[in-house]
């Protein structure tokens, strides 16, 4: 399928925030934040869980309210930069935590940079409809998907290599490896967001920027969304499974390191191969959405991922799927639990990319023209509204209990919940969807 320009600089939009995601949020700075950093607070994890709900909270009340204000003023990209500079900013100080720091920058870094890669994707989810050429939503969406997780791949790999590299004036800097992950994504967003920001379309400049005006109209918005079944299932849907993936997402690879002792090499090797499976999801998404269309595109994805995590909860030093392997730990990556927990997580990375490339697909389809931002920050807010309440609930339990693996099996609820209310959709928007994608 060839691509115009605009379309291919959307597709890039999306890899400007993995490398936050696969580098902070789960692979490299989250374990060495809980395991390094906060060692001595005894509540690295609960501490980790507590920043990114507080993130997850503040994008909630703050997501459709500044989509409603941007979509006064018509024009979404300088709203994407703006957000891609704070992001920036906020991940390349991330190198300034080195052991010993006080604790409380680094955290109000995270949640800043947390808040702006959430409201890059708004502004650029916004922008879809307006890159994309008729009936290609999805297909630019799986794409999109696909080259994110390459990116993903490519910084945790480039990780992976500073870190086995040896290098004397490297080692010399105190956790550099791990602390280099913030620069890093900072880098990634400045990359991949350029040539959109530079190359690719906007929505025409209509009225001023009225901020009564964009509040006037989020109330319309919520009104109408309301009002329409399809519209309020699926968003419920978007909400309770989102809780579900913030939880397996932010806590996986921290559970990992917790349970198995796996340092940033090793670490950066699991991130690596579960992106590889993202990246071949978002591929084998864009070809399922034309064949099966987007509703069971999303169920698929849902509930391969409540399997992956159910089998990331019953795996541990010694047990794989709840099973004991009669295998102690050793060397990295040897044993047949610390495998299968990789399997788990290949099949959660496949399903991710299905669910989430096809959210972002029917909410495309469902959202009328002069208000996607708006819409898009309502698919955000209900994204995030409650997803809060999963890292919290995450850090009370393991505070109570000493462990993060009670708080990721509550994930596995939440995937299934999402699922059925899936199930339930019924639109010929959906239908429509699959089959012109295909066209």
């Amino acid at each position: 399928m060839r691509l115009t320009r605009g379309e291919a600089a959307w597709t890039l939009t999306e890899a400007a925030n993995e490398p936050f995601f696969n580098l902070i949020q789960r692979y490299v700075f989250a374990p060495y934040f809980a395991g390094t950093l906060a060692a001595g607070s005894g509540h690295g994890a609960a501490l980790w869980g507590y920043a990114l709900g507080a993130a997850g909270f503040l994008i909630a009340v703050l997501g459709p309210v500044v989509g409603a204000i941007a979509d006064s003023g018509s024009r979404l990209k300088p709203w994407l930069a703006a957000a891609g500079l704070l992001a920036l900013v906020a991940t390349a100080s991330l190198w300034l935590a080195v052991p010993g720091v006080h604790l409380l920058p680094i955290l109000l870094a995270v949640l800043l940079a947390a808040v702006a890669v959430e409201f890059m994707n708004q502004f650029s989810n916004a922008l879809l409809p307006v890159a994309a050429g008729p009936g290609r939503a999805g297909v630019l969406s799986g794409l999109a998907f696909a080259i994110a997780q390459g990116a993903g791949l490519l910084v945790l790999l480039l990780v992976l290599a500073v870190a086995r590299a040896d290098l004397p004036f490297w080692a010399g800097i105190p956790h550099a490896t791990d602390r280099a992950s913030g620069p890093i994504a900072a880098a990634a967003v400045l990359l991949f967001l350029t040539p959109f920001l530079l190359l690719g379309p906007d929505r025409p400049a209509g009225r001023p920027l009225s901020v009564a005006r964009g509040l006037a109209d989020l109330r319309a918005t919520l009104a109408e969304a309301w009002a329409s079944t399809t519209l309020r299932r699926f968003l419920l849907a978007r909400m309770i499974s989102a809780d579900g993936m913030t939880v397996v997402f932010a806590f996986g690879a921290v559970l990992a390191a917790e349970t198995f002792g796996w340092k940033a090499g090793t670490l950066a090797i699991f991130g690596g191969i579960i992106t590889v499976f993202g990246v071949l999801g978002g591929l084998l998404g864009a070809w399922l959405d034309s064949r099966i269309g987007v509703r069971r595109l999303v169920l698929l994805g849902l509930l391969l991922l409540a399997l992956g995590t159910a089998s990331v909860a019953l795996t541990d030093s010694t047990r794989l799927f709840g099973l004991p392997t009669g295998r102690p730990l050793g060397t990295p990556l040897a044993t047949p639990q610390e495998r299968g927990f990789l399997g788990a997580g290949a099949l959660i990375a496949t399903g991710a990319a299905f669910a989430v490339a096809g959210q972002r697909t029917m909410m495309a389809h469902l959202a009328p023209p002069p208000r996607l931002a708006a819409y898009f920050g309502l698919y955000a807010f209900v994204g995030k509204a409650t997803a809060f309440v999963g890292p919290l609930l995450v850090g009370l339990l393991a505070s109570a209990t000493g462990s993060l693996r009670p708080g990721i099996a509550v994930a596995v609820a939440f995937l299934l919940a999402g699922s059925a209310l899936i199930a339930s959709l019924r639109s010929e928007k959906f239908q429509l969807a699959g089959r012109s994608a295909g066209a």
